[in-house]
């Protein structure tokens, strides 16, 4: 049978059983038996892997599947090396992100019915079941598991729970006023009856993951008894892939290319998915998994790329994260933002635990980025953090918040439809106009006040955030070349080549700085002159270059260099 690329698929026993690819991480069971931490959360961004990483516990630790070993495990590192504990316990297993959070009630019955489930499940699977009906009548989450644990005898119990803030993130996203009443409430009770089964030995172990520990204090503080590993070096590699594993899973599929192309591939691949890094103390960087077998999946037909680069699947996840940035002083939220857009970084400490009680900061919110995958670890100066924007599909996802914000807060009247119209105009035809008069349009809506601060920045993040709304191009924004930096470059990006590549130098200037319109166009045009004399710009084909300057909201210099 040939291998398959395991898109999409979380259940282990359907990943190995069904001849999909996989990424050893058995490892890691090892690693977290051993550890002198029974109770673990962990966490990373949408998509990196947790449910199959919790899935693989369950059919390695489940007393059910034993005589599956050899099938699952033989051929992996824990099939050779296997623990003590394999096939051992009973498991609990909990998830929590199919709950409707549109109301408190809602809320609650969602949580309740996801206990209710995880519960008949293991009275299913572990006992004869006489008191199935009696524990589950019960009328809360921790009500069900006291009774669970009031009638079950053996003390083997393993509990994974998969996305435990789910619903949570979802509520402060959404509704955010309802969120005391989990805090409060039925989910603390629920992990303190947790807490009560672990000393009184019934809970012998415990694994959850989650995006981020935003709602650990808030949520699960009455289980205070569990370390948060997310960032230590120990288990950095848990999740995600790395590029000797990328470059491996590359070669599966593509066989019709040559070294060139495959290591333009590669480039590509980096350029787009890698870049995390969780931990201070570590080098390597991580690929988003979910990402590259996306990718890969596409390009295994016929050894073309996407028409996107980024899941449509994670594109809608990110979306509904977007709402998070609403937390605290949103104004100080889109200062960081745009800073991110403009510079690439910033800095700040990272908040280890998340406290509802106390103000949300700069710090806090730099770090819920962190915990999203939407900043990484750069440098770290004893616990000040230089933090980055891992790749270009999250810088693309910045561009697309900055218009979509911008949009909110000023009203800006516009259809994405007629943005991609007027790329592809320039694209196809050279016509720069169409898509310079949208910039315009967005800066006539904004007040005098709104200028006082404006800069040059501002003007290169709307330019970028308009055609970042269309895949044509891979947009680069202030690339190195022989250390000088033009300001924009629209370059190719497969499947598609237009008729055009661009390159784009912005000028601004205030409206009482005019007088300095000639000097600005002429400065304008000489880093032009200069850029297209390195070999890396006269390598590229169809290339054509463009002098923008602006005087306040009009662009009062739209020329083409020669």
């Amino acid at each position: 049978m040939p291998i398959k690329l395991p898109y999409g698929i979380s259940n282990f026993k359907k990943l190995i059983t069904e001849n999909n690819y996989y990424v050893d991480r058995t490892s890691y069971i090892e690693k977290l038996e051993f550890a002198n931490e029974p109770y673990v959360f962990f966490l990373r961004p949408r998509r990196f892997g947790k449910s199959l990483f919790v899935s693989m516990l369950r059919y390695y630790y489940g007393l059910e599947f034993s005589d599956q070993f050899s099938e699952l495990f033989g051929k992996y590192y824990i099939g050779k090396n296997p623990t003590p504990k394999a096939n051992s316990f009973a498991v609990l297993y909990f998830e929590f992100s199919r709950i409707d959070t549109s109301t408190t009630q809602t809320t609650f019955e969602g949580f309740l019915s996801n206990v209710r489930e995880g519960v008949s499940r293991f009275l299913k699977t572990y006992t004869s079941q006489v008191q199935k009906q009696e524990i589950l009548s019960n009328n809360s989450p921790h009500e069900v598991l006291k009774a669970l644990f009031g009638q079950y005898e053996e003390n083997n119990i393993y509990i994974l729970i998969d996305e435990y803030d789910h619903f949570a993130n979802e509520i402060l996203a959404f509704n955010f006023d309802h969120f005391s009443d989990c805090r409060n409430g039925f989910v603390r009770k629920f992990y303190e009856t947790i807490k009560e089964a672990t000393a009184s030995g019934i809970v012998d172990r415990f694994f959850a993951t989650g995006v981020t520990p935003i709602t650990l204090d808030s949520l699960t503080s009455g289980f205070n008894i569990a370390a948060n590993l997310s960032t230590h070096h120990y288990y950095h590699e848990m999740m995600g892939f790395t590029e000797p594993e990328v470059k491996q899973l590359q070669s599966i599929i593509a066989h019709k290319l040559n070294q060139t192309e495959n290591k333009q591939v590669l480039n590509n691949l980096r350029k787009w998915y890698d870049g995390y890094i969780f931990s201070e103390t570590v080098e390597t960087h991580l690929y988003n998994p979910d990402m590259v077998l996306y990718f890969l999946k596409e390009f295994a037909y016929d050894n073309e790329y996407p028409e996107t680069i980024i899941d449509t699947n994670i594109a809608s996840d990110y979306g509904k994260i977007r709402r998070l940035f609403n937390l605290g002083t949103i104004e100080r939220n889109n200062l960081i933002l745009e800073e991110l857009i403009e510079t690439g970084v910033v800095e700040g400490l990272l908040t280890k635990q998340f406290s509802f009680e106390k103000e949300f900061t700069d710090d806090d919110f730099i770090s819920l980025l962190f915990y999203l995958g939407f900043v990484t670890i750069k440098e770290a100066d004893i616990s000040l953090f230089e933090f980055s924007v891992p790749n270009y599909v999250i810088k693309g996802l910045y561009w697309e918040f900055f218009i979509a914000s911008n949009k909110e807060r000023y009203q800006l009247e516009f259809e994405t439809v007629d943005v991609r119209k007027k790329l592809k105009q320039m694209a196809q035809y050279n016509k720069v106009a169409p898509f310079v008069s949208l910039i315009e349009k967005a800066l006539e809506t904004l007040s005098n006040r709104d200028f006082m601060s404006f800069d040059e920045k501002y003007i290169k993040a709307l330019f970028v955030g308009f055609a970042s709304l269309s895949n044509l191009y891979f947009i680069k924004s202030e690339p190195e070349i022989e250390q000088k930096y033009p300001d924009i470059m629209f370059l190719y990006r497969p499947p598609f080549f237009p008729n055009y590549q661009f390159l784009f130098e912005l000028k601004y200037l205030k409206k009482t700085e005019r007088k300095k319109l000639e000097q600005k166009r002429k400065e304008a045009k000489n880093q032009v002159k200069g850029y297209l004399d390195f070999k890396e710009v006269k390598e590229l084909e169809h290339l054509k270059s463009w002098v923008i300057v602006f005087v306040g909201e009009k662009a009062e210099v739209v020329e083409e260099c020669d």
